[in-house]
């Protein structure tokens, strides 16, 4: 069982709320478990996958990739449904409010950043981890109008404009904000500006609004494809394969720890253990689906991504802790 360490000044009501629709689950159902399966750990009723994002990011295109394989694993119903806010929080807690057994929620980096953060609707402990199917690098991305075009000339307005130069980020306490923070520990205060929706991060950036915006090629590859945006610096240690242009690393600036953005499915913790297990076994057929497989090579992810639930369960307390000393590190977590 994951066990949150930090402290939390966000709403506290979901456990309570998750408890109670525990105890009431089996009322109406014959034979069934507490998530509404048979014996065995058998799925009879349809399981609705959270996306705790907007239509078209990462998050969605990597849900609705994966709804298909876990039914045709699972002979059940996997409805998928946006339910964005709050860096995945809205989502997270749409999830914790269905019978256990009967949803899942694709949760990324950013959501659990906010457990660390203290901004969360719900504690560690309330969910378990399935698998994780996602991981990809993040890069700093600038309109190719903008009188931005490189990290120098970037950098240098960050310098002499401090907390001016604007960035559209995912939300409050997500992974952007420590990495902002990290930069901003180098004299480069950039001012983070956070958009629900991914549609409005990106309109921002090429309105002018916004002077780049922290994002996963993923998400950006059709401004990329049509010229409009292009990387100035890459959080990571080495030049991504495939990721094209004259960009800078954070390991150039000095800056070694970064997060990637992780996707992974987590269910509510009181889903039964048969049916946890039922699932993260048919997750781990997603990777190796054709259709998965090029969303990964397309979006220019990492590859060896899947963990089991046991192995994603360990990931997630070790980047929690990793959140929580950069997040102190950099001062962006007070």
């Amino acid at each position: 069982m994951l066990t949150a360490k930090f402290p939390r000044r966000a709403v506290a009501g979901i456990s309570a709320l998750a408890l109670s629709l525990a105890g009431a689950v089996g009322c109406g159902d014959s034979g069934g478990d507490a998530g509404g399966g048979g014996g065995g750990g058998e799925f009879r009723r349809p399981v609705t996958m959270v996306i705790p994002f907007g239509p078209g990011v990462g998050s969605d295109q990597a849900g609705r990739l994966a709804a298909p394989v876990l039914e045709r694993e699972l002979d059940v119903q996997f409805p998928v449904i946006n339910v964005p806010g709050a860096t995945g929080n809205t989502g997270m807690t749409k999830m914790l409010q269905s019978r256990p057994g009967e949803a899942v929620a694709i949760m990324p980096a950013d959501t659990l950043a906010t457990t660390v953060a203290g901004s969360s609707s719900f504690e560690l402990e309330e969910i378990k981890p399935v698998c994780r199917i996602s991981n990809a690098p993040s890069s700093l991305w600038v309109n190719t109008k903008s009188e931005y075009k490189t990290w120098d000339a970037l950098s240098k307005a960050a310098k002499e404009q401090p907390d001016q130069i604007a960035v559209a980020t995912v939300g409050k306490g997500g992974i952007d904000d420590i990495q902002l923070g990290a930069l901003a520990q180098k004299g480069f205060k950039f001012k983070a500006v956070p958009f629900a929706e991914g549609t409005e991060r990106k309109a921002s950036v090429l309105s002018g609004d916004t002077d780049a915006i922290y994002e996963q090629y993923g998400d950006v590859k059709e401004n990329v494809t049509a010229g409009q945006f292009k990387p100035v610096l890459h959080f990571n240690n080495k030049r991504q394969e495939g990721l094209k242009g004259d960009y800078t690393l954070v390991s150039e600036l000095g800056i070694k720890d970064v997060i990637h953005q992780f996707r992974g499915l987590v269910a509510n913790a009181e889903m039964p253990a048969e049916q946890l297990d039922k699932l993260s076994t048919a997750c781990s057929k997603v990777e190796s689906d054709p259709k998965f497989a090029e969303f990964q090579q397309g979006n220019l992810e990492f590859e060896g991504a899947f963990m089991d639930s046991a192995e994603f369960e360990e990931f997630i307390q070790s980047e929690s802790e990793k959140m929580q000393r950069l997040g102190e590190q950099y001062g962006v977590f007070e």
